[in-house]
C-alpha cells in the first residue's frame, strides 16, 4: 500500500488561530475548546483566589485554550449536577471568573454550593453577575 503524503501548507497562509479569522489566504479557521464551551456558559461571579489555588482544592485539570484576547487557562467541572466552569486569561486578569451552564438558572445558589465545595466565605467573592446580568462588586472581596 502506497503511503500518502500530505503536502505542508502554502507559504502565505497564515496559522488558523489567528484573529481576525479569515484575512489570509488560509481556508482553515480554528475555533478554541474554551470558545464553544464557553458559549454554553454564563458569567456568575469573579474570585480573589487564584485559579491553580481553586483547581488544587477540587482536584481538577487546567487546560490552556485561547479566545479573541488571548490565552486562557480553565476548568470545567460538575458538583451536585451544576455544570461550573473556572476561568483566568493570564494576560493581567486578577480575579477567577466562574461560569455556570445556562441550563441552571439560580446563579446565587449554584454560586453558593461552589464556596461551600471550595470551603471558603464570601470575602472570597469580587462580584457577582457578569456582562449579560450586570455586575455587582463586593465590599470585602474587591480586590484593590
Amino acid at each position: 500500500m502506497a503511503q500518502i503524503v500530505v503536502p505542508g501548507p502554502e507559504p502565505d497562509w497564515q496559522p488558523a488561530t489567528i484573529p481576525p479569522y479569515h484575512d489570509g489566504r488560509n481556508p482553515a479557521a480554528q475555533t478554541s475548546l474554551w470558545e464553544a464551551a464557553a458559549s454554553t456558559f454564563r458569567m456568575i461571579a469573579g474570585l480573589k483566589p487564584p485559579l491553580d489555588a481553586l483547581a488544587a482544592r477540587l482536584r481538577l485539570s487546567v487546560e490552556r485554550s485561547w479566545e479573541d484576547l488571548g490565552e486562557v487557562d480553565a476548568a470545567m467541572f460538575t458538583i451536585d449536577r451544576r455544570h461550573f466552569a473556572l476561568s483566568l486569561m493570564p494576560y493581567g486578569q486578577s480575579e477567577t471568573w466562574v461560569w455556570l451552564h445556562r441550563s441552571h438558572e439560580d446563579a446565587d445558589d449554584a454560586l453558593q454550593v461552589l464556596l461551600d465545595a471550595l470551603g471558603l466565605g464570601e470575602e472570597a467573592v469580587v462580584f457577582t453577575g457578569g456582562p449579560d446580568t450586570g455586575f455587582r462588586y463586593c465590599g470585602t472581596g474587591r480586590s484593590t
